[in-house]
């Protein structure tokens, strides 16, 4: 059970992403308030009130989010129409993202027996409401970090607050390596997962304060592949290069510690990518990825996903109770695809009713995000939520102009290989969603347009305002410290 201190760190959340909002520039308080949000509030607990869906850890980071920008918005220049998607695709897939509820719950009002003795009443426009609430509460931090996080100088904020957040963490991480991952109950006083499942290879898998050891491999890939693109962008200063380089090796050595098979791999291939490729095969790399993952139902119900090969080349490579888990992940995918492919459009809905029941037992288990995704919602549900996911990186490498900054496209390889690990783990996050909108924030950027830090490039007359974080990126002038704090009224 959550005790005291849980309750008053998420209850003060939405002060300290104020008070970020307020003496940050609004690219770093929103990376920074996103990231340190995800990583440090506790799961629990949950706040009921009246007429509203469960308010835990990612409703309170998004809520507070956007009641911060919305407190230190210029009123003069706000507009309703700069918050909302104006390329096509992505508009498209928003509209869908509002009405697919609607058309699950009034092609789900059939009772589905689940166990014996239980029955799973039909759906109802109550329903309607609590979906859509919880799906716009999740996709907050897209919102947000499209309209703040557009400009090429906030990736390169992005990927400076994704390194410098994963080095910060590799110090309670270790430390669960070593003492056993016991952090979030000593401070939070309660574990959030299953205490078996993060015993691995005779020692411990570490989560600290995330849902699950796989989510923090995850973030740790994320920041191995942030610090390698930042090597990369950095080569013509030797002091910094040796500094991005050093921090490379040293959350890839983390990883390794951390006893994530999956995310290790995944961050080696991203690796081998941003290391031996030009910036624009990083975008290309993750359009294709991003493709097969937005195709990804459609290609595994015609057969055109190699799993059994697939196991087989992991089987020389992980032990045998990696694979015998992939194994019956893949199991259970294909019997929920079946389930899921009765109804294809809109799905079956939320209560366990995409789940297969035999003789009044619950025979599946759910692991990966897109198969609960496309069984809950159909392929409309599965192209809205994926698409605002992934096409970002495929309309950026299609879209005409000059080449892509390299900072932006390793924004796009970090979404990608992100979205690889929703194929098996269900690991959609608000780092996920802000990845995302960043680069959909991207795809509408113009350098004299208002649309990367809200109202003060207009203030600037035009200029994107100059990112004062990594001396790397951006040279001070006058040779003092880059400063974090707004140089802006």
């Amino acid at each position: 059970m959550a005790n005291m201190l849980a309750h008053a760190v998420l209850l003060g959340w939405p002060v300290v992403t104020l008070v970020l909002f307020r003496r940050l520039s609004p690219a770093v308080a929103v990376s920074v308030a996103i990231v340190a949000g995800y990583l440090l509030l506790p799961l629990k607990p949950t706040f009921n009130f009246p007429m509203m869906p469960p308010i835990g850890k990612e409703e309170i980071l998004g809520l507070s989010l956007l009641l911060a920008a919305f407190i230190t918005v210029d009123q003069k220049t706000f507009t309703l129409r700069g918050w909302l998607p104006q390329q096509k695709l992505i508009w498209t897939c928003a509209i869908l993202f509002v009405l697919v509820p609607l058309g699950t719950v009034l092609t789900n009002g059939d009772r589905v027996i689940r166990t014996a003795g239980s029955v799973q009443t039909g759906l109802t426009l109550y329903d309607v409401a609590s979906m859509l609430s919880d799906l716009l509460m999740i996709v907050i931090p897209f919102v947000v970090a499209r309209r703040y996080l557009a400009a090429p100088a906030a990736h390169r904020m992005v990927l400076t607050v994704l390194c410098v957040a994963a080095l910060l963490y590799t110090i309670p991480t270790l430390w669960e390596v070593r003492m056993s991952p016991q952090l979030n109950s000593d401070i939070y006083g309660f574990f959030p997962h299953d205490w078996r499942q993060h015993i691995r290879d005779g020692g411990f898998r570490p989560l600290v304060f995330l849902r699950h050891g796989l989510l923090l491999g995850m973030f740790l890939s994320l920041g191995v592949l942030a610090a390698a693109a930042l090597w990369r962008i950095s080569l013509k200063g030797r002091g910094a290069t040796i500094r991005t380089a050093m921090a490379t090796l040293f959350l890839l050595a983390t990883l390794v510690l951390s006893k994530n098979l999956g995310a290790t791999l995944i961050a080696l291939i991203g690796l081998a990518t941003i290391l031996l490729l030009p910036a624009r095969r990083w975008l290309l790399i993750a359009a294709l990825i991003s493709t097969t993952v937005l195709t990804y139902p459609v290609l595994r119900s015609a057969g055109l996903v190699p799993t059994d090969k697939v196991v087989s080349v992991l089987s020389g490579i992980a032990g045998s109770g990696r694979i015998l888990s992939l194994e019956f992940r893949l199991r259970n995918e294909d019997i929920l695809l079946e389930r899921a492919n009765e109804k294809p459009l809109f799905g079956w809905g939320r209560w366990g009713r995409a789940r297969v029941y035999v003789d009044g037992r619950d025979i599946t288990t759910t692991d990966g995000t897109w198969i609960i995704t496309y069984g809950e919602g159909g392929l409309l549900g599965y192209l809205a939520v994926f698409g605002l996911l992934a096409l970002p990186p495929i309309l950026l490498a299609f879209k005409r102009g000059p080449a892509l900054e390299p900072a932006s496209a390793a924004l796009a390889l970090l979404l990608a290989v992100n979205l690889i690990d929703l194929l098996p783990n269900s690991g959609l996050s608000p780092v996920t969603w802000m990845l995302a909108g960043a680069l959909a924030g991207r795809l509408e950027w113009r350098p004299s347009a208002a649309t990367a830090h809200g109202p003060e490039i207009a203030a600037a007359g035009g200029r994107v305002p100059r990112m004062p974080y990594a001396r790397s990126f951006d040279t001070v002038r006058g040779g003092g410290a880059p400063s974090l704090r707004r140089d802006h009224p």
